[in-house]
């Protein structure tokens, strides 16, 4: 938690800094990733390969990587029974609380009324439109879900909203490959570790075709020999996922396409991605070789289906230099220029599972005109006091 409430301290400063010395010189914050101060990072070849969360290093700031970096000196945390579990135990402690978790009922737009203020939503159910009316709506679709497709045509066009969208940027597109193996971790020799492997340099103005060969990050993990409950459940089979990143613009021209019928030339580019992210997997873990069973993969388009990135985007709206400015910071709010709407999630705070968390911490701040943060701090003191009573 004290990494997190370190990580806050510094967006403060930033924010400080940037209002108070607008004429001096730049934030020490807003340093990008390629030139970290002197005396940290000095050998350049290990300057270009500082990487960052789904963000260009020249584009990513040092010190959010630092953080990120800290984060996973120690290790990382990883749920048992995969990351679904998050979301599986989340739902008992919404429903004790009075709530309500629907499935196969997406929201199709944020009901406003004559005086601006939102007050419910409309959600499909089957072939029908209900309205769900509430006192509050929170979005966690994301800043350009909820400003340029939920809310009414009318309302996009407010200034406060295109002032707030006009400082933000659509987040790098991922493309995804999902390999199942025939073996325990044990036989297969995988390990609870995230490799970043940088074959190349940065791609991403090349033409699709060049770039499919010539990928310059993939990240590859394996989510069975992190969960101490998969072998249990899945005896003698292993999973593993690799992330390369990847332009929408690569791929748009078959976004109006239907799932699984978008051609020959589109599975043939996508073949040329699996085949070049899968040579850098076996580079690392040869022994794969005779051992995959299924290989699956998405792409930018694949992440706009299933999970409404707007343009495939790994991380939602993109973190960078920019996003951490000052100005931004102090405009990019839970609070929305619609009454009674309010944003979570990553594009509320950073990008990541804990940004997303904090992204909660500040929305549900906003909503209850109540510091969260003061709340857990205390209820920390209160549990290690109770911890200590019982040890003695």
């Amino acid at each position: 938690m004290w990494l997190y409430l370190s990580l806050i301290v510094i967006l403060l400063l930033l924010l400080y800094w940037g209002l108070c010395n607008r004429s001096s010189s730049p934030s020490p914050f807003s340093a990008d990733s390629r030139r970290p101060p002197a005396p940290l990072v000095i050998d350049k070849d290990v300057r270009k390969k500082i990487l960052k969360k789904g963000v260009n290093p020249a584009r990513s700031s040092f010190s959010l990587h630092a953080v990120l970096v800290d984060h996973f000196l120690e290790g990382g945390w990883y749920p048992q029974g995969v990351a679904s579990e998050i979301v599986f135990q989340s739902i008992p402690i919404i429903e004790r609380s009075g709530g309500t978790v629907l499935t196969k009922a997406p929201v199709q737009s944020i009901l406003v009324n004559s005086e601006g203020k939102a007050y419910g939503v409309s959600v499909q159910k089957g072939q029908d439109l209900v309205n769900i009316f509430a006192p509050v709506v929170i979005s966690d679709a994301g800043i350009f879900n909820t400003y340029e497709r939920l809310l009414p045509a009318e309302t996009r066009n407010l200034p406060g909203l295109q002032a707030q969208l006009s400082m933000l940027q659509h987040g790098i597109g991922g493309f995804s490959l999902f390999i199942g193996l025939n073996g325990s971790k044990e036989e297969l020799g995988l390990e609870a570790k995230n490799y970043y492997v940088y074959p190349t340099n940065f791609y991403l103005n090349a033409p699709r075709e060049t770039a499919a060969k010539n990928i310059p990050l993939v990240y590859i993990t394996s989510p069975s020999a992190k969960d101490p409950t998969w072998e249990k459940r899945y005896p003698g089979k292993s999973n593993m996922i690799v992330l390369a990143i990847a332009q929408y613009e690569w791929f748009e021209e078959w976004k109006d396409e239907k799932v699984s019928k978008r051609g020959e030339e589109y599975e043939s580019l996508k073949s040329v991605f699996v085949d070049s992210m899968l040579e850098t997997v076996l580079k690392i873990y040869p022994q794969l070789k005779d051992k995959i069973e299924l290989l699956s993969s998405g792409t930018p388009l694949t992440n706009q289906h299933y999970i409404a990135s707007p343009q495939g985007e790994l991380y939602g709206a993109e973190h960078s230099l920019s996003r951490v400015q000052p100005e931004v910071i102090a405009a990019i709010r839970a609070q929305t220029p619609v009454s009674n709407l309010y944003l979570t999630g990553q594009d509320v705070f950073l990008g990541g599972f804990p940004g997303v968390v904090h992204g909660a911490l500040v929305c549900a701040s906003a909503v209850l005109h109540r510091n969260l943060y003061i709340d857990l701090t205390l209820l920390e003191r209160k549990i290690k006091a109770n911890d200590s009573k019982k040890k003695n």
